[in-house]
């Protein structure tokens, strides 16, 4: 314990000494991508981006969880629109999950003409051989300025103890987005979700607008001057921590510099409507900075959040990125709280809540290593918590890190080892975990690609370990196979209960005409005499 507060100390020390000299950045000559998840293959996760000009092989796409970026895919492969990525972390992704990436932007590409684009050329006959799983873009024309797409999904789930465990859910998903409307000076874009369980719906009727999602609807309108402002319910992509904003947000440009500011509310807690109490505002600003052929980049926000006027909390947020050496990419990323509620009284305080460290280094082509430090406490909003402010007053640091190792000693072979540790005080034993995976491209005979995994978890309540196999198979152009099996073995220490699983999946996709893409899932989970079953069903359009 006493080491965890002289090493906490350390980080206050050094940031202390780190924000006064920091220069912080602009995206004059990069600025965040965002991208969507579109499919999941036994090899690789594909992105669909609305333009990929600046994102190289190599480069990391990144997630945003509890509102930090967490280094999540590598890049492998790249079209016009669309990217092949592997995973380099442990967090679970899933189609439609939002992904970005820091896109430079080059000189060749301000030369391009709308509706120039080309395919890049694929070196690798693999991403030929398994192109079904990379949704088709079609060559836009110079009137093109709308893309966006309109998904349904369902999912089904079926317990054969009872019938009160089975249900249905559907899930409707609508995005749109312009740039340069018509050549003009405004752009827009927009995010818009509506799920609901079946049992639900006779409830629903009444209120059709209850489980309806808006996460982005904003109007942006660009100045002559190097200057732009957002309007709307909008997410800030260089403080994409704040979260969805509601409001006004602008930003000025000059030489290396970018500056914004933020006024507007965030959304309610519970159904995510538009709720002015919760006003917040702030400012950032920023700077990159270019040495031979690296960069780094970094930018400094603070932020009020309040509810009802009162404050609810007040933070600084740093963030910070370079490549500086040779094969090597490095990311940092940190909140301090500034304010605080103890036993009635309001204190002005500089308390580390988060922070965030990733660097990952290429020894060769076929060797590469990544690591990641994560320590944070639980938020809090004083106002908005106020009721139970009393059960989150223990607000003790979680820590760990993860390290990974990735090896491809062939085209077809490819072979990667993690191990995680992460603790707090709380809890009697550290948790810890190891896995590893091996997958061979196009096994001979059977033209199929094949995974085999393993992880093994030790932690203060549970240990076990995880065997499986993947295995995935390009019919046609227009249809792909997949399919996994899972062997679960768990021993929880409270009761010495022992648990073993059986989890089987399979795939079928298929690449329909008119920009369409159509996938069904089944995964069932057996163990004893109880079995579960969920079948997942997407058809997406895309325009």
């Amino acid at each position: 314990m006493i080491k965890a507060k002289k090493d906490l100390i350390i980080l206050k020390l050094f940031f202390c000494l780190l924000i006064p000299f920091v220069s912080v950045f602009a995206q004059q000559n990069r600025e965040r991508a965002n991208g969507e998840i579109t499919f999941i293959s036994s090899q690789h996760v594909y992105v669909k981006f609305s333009l990929t000009d600046g994102i190289f092989v190599g480069d990391t796409l990144f997630t945003k969880k509890d509102g930090v970026d967490f280094p999540t895919l590598i890049v492998k492969f790249i079209s016009s629109r669309s990217i092949a990525a592997e995973k380099i972390s442990s967090l679970p992704v899933s189609v439609n999950d939002k992904v970005f990436a820091f896109r430079r932007i080059t000189e060749k590409e301000k030369e391009i003409l709308p509706g120039n684009e080309n395919l890049t050329e694929i070196k690798d006959s693999l991403f030929v051989k398994n192109k079904i799983e990379v949704t088709a873009q079609i060559k836009p024309s110079a009137n093109n300025d709308f893309y966006g797409r309109f998904s349904v999904q369902s999912i089904s789930t079926l317990d054969n103890q009872s019938s009160a465990n089975s249900q249905q859910r559907w899930r409707y998903s609508f995005s749109l987005s312009g740039d340069k409307i018509y050549q003009s000076d405004f752009s827009f874009s927009s995010y818009i979700t509506y799920s609901y369980n079946t049992y639900e719906w006779q409830t629903l009727k009444k209120d059709l607008t209850r489980n309806l999602r808006v996460y982005d609807l904003g109007l942006k309108y660009e100045f002559a001057d190097k200057s732009f402002i957002w309007a709307g319910r909008h997410i800030n992509q260089k403080v994409s921590n704040v979260g969805t904003i509601d409001g006004f947000q602008y930003e000025r440009k000059a030489s290396n510099f970018s500056v914004g500011g933020i006024a507007g509310s965030r959304p309610n807690f519970y159904d995510f409507s538009f709720d002015p109490k919760l006003f917040e505002f702030g400012a950032y600003v920023g700077r990159i900075d270019t040495i031979g052929k690296s960069q780094t980049e970094n930018t400094v926000a603070i932020f009020q959040q309040t509810n009802k006027m009162k404050t609810d909390r007040r933070y600084l947020y740093f963030q910070h990125s370079n490549n500086l050496l040779p094969e090597t990419y490095m990311f940092l990323s940190s909140e301090i709280d500034l304010f605080k509620i103890k036993n009635g009284n309001k204190q002005s305080v500089f308390d580390l809540t988060s922070i965030f460290f990733s660097a990952r280094y290429n020894f060769s082509r076929e060797l590469s290593t990544s690591f990641s430090y994560d320590a944070r406490k639980n938020v809090i909003y004083y106002e908005t918590y106020k009721t139970f402010l009393d059960a989150l007053i223990e607000n003790e640091m979680r820590q760990g890190y993860t390290a990974t190792v990735y090896y491809r000693p062939t085209s077809r072979l490819f072979l990667s080892a993690n191990y995680g540790y992460r603790s707090q005080k709380r809890d009697k034993n550290s948790s810890r975990n190891f896995g590893a995976n091996i997958s061979y491209y196009q096994i001979p005979i059977l033209l199929l690609n094949g995974t085999f995994l393993f992880s093994q978890l030790k932690s203060s309540y549970s240990t076990g370990n995880q065997f499986g196999i993947r295995l995935n198979k390009s019919l046609t152009d227009e249809v792909s196979l997949s399919s996994e099996v899972r062997l679960l073995q768990y021993k929880f220490a409270s009761n010495n209960y022992k648990l073993s699983q059986t989890i089987a999946n399979f795939e079928i996709s298929y690449q329909l005409p008119w920009k369409m893409y159509f996938s069904i899932n089944y995964e069932g989970l057996f163990y004893d005499k109880i079995s579960q079953g969920r079948f997942f069903i997407d058809l997406t359009k895309r325009f």
